[in-house]
């Protein structure tokens, strides 16, 4: 007995001509690509570097690893509870002669090396825009924290804000950091010391 269509199929059938299609046609191309391996276990979430493979997306990666890296340098984090433009607070943990500093951060992680910036986060005060790079593991990635301001400047050095994209859009990404536009961000590597360093001058 056939089985029943449902609804999406129906329209899927209405929008699309499928009286070409060859069933299969692609198949043995994809298994070539793609695979899925199925892993024991949970991950133990009490570790920041317990990355293992396949088990957690680049986004959560670069999230742990940008955790691990500022907790080491000794700051601090917390998660605004509705503020879908900011994924975190980072702030110092001011002693009696110390004024407590704070920036509000957003996280761009990616298992390439992508920069980009949007004219909207220009609204947002002591702002960081935090880009994790290479999120597979610890060892590969490198993290790069820049103000708004930061960012712009370099932005407009590269000729991106020159761009159809910034000015019609309000933004700008490219998904592959070239040589030149590595040397630009280089001063904004963040180490233990430059995240410490980057809360002091706020």
């Amino acid at each position: 007995m056939k089985p029943e269509t449902n609804r999406n199929e129906v329209e899927m059938r209405s929008r699309f001509d499928f009286s070409r299609a060859t069933r299969g046609r692609f198949s043995g191309r994809y298994e070539q690509a793609h695979s899925v391996t199925l892993l024991d276990g949970e991950p133990d979430m009490d570790d920041p570097l317990d990355l293992s493979d396949g088990l957690h997306s680049t986004r959560e990666a670069g999230k742990r690893i940008f955790v691990s890296r500022v907790q080491a340098a000794g700051l601090k984090l917390a998660q605004p509870m509705n503020d879908k433009s900011i994924d975190y607070l980072i702030y110092n943990d001011a002693g009696q002669s110390h004024e407590l500093v704070s920036y509000a951060v957003k996280l761009k992680t990616s298992s390439s090396k992508t920069f980009y910036l949007y004219k909207k986060y220009e609204q947002i005060p002591r702002f960081l825009l935090v880009y994790v790079w290479n999120a597979r593991g610890p060892e590969e990635s490198s993290i790069y924290a820049l103000t708004y301001e930061e960012a712009l400047r370099i932005l407009e050095a590269k000729g991106y804000a020159k761009s159809e994209s910034w000015i019609k859009e309000g933004g700008f990404s490219v998904t592959d950091a070239g040589p030149e536009l590595l040397d630009m961000l280089k001063p904004y590597q963040m180490t233990e010391k430059s995240w410490r360093e980057k809360l002091q001058v706020a």
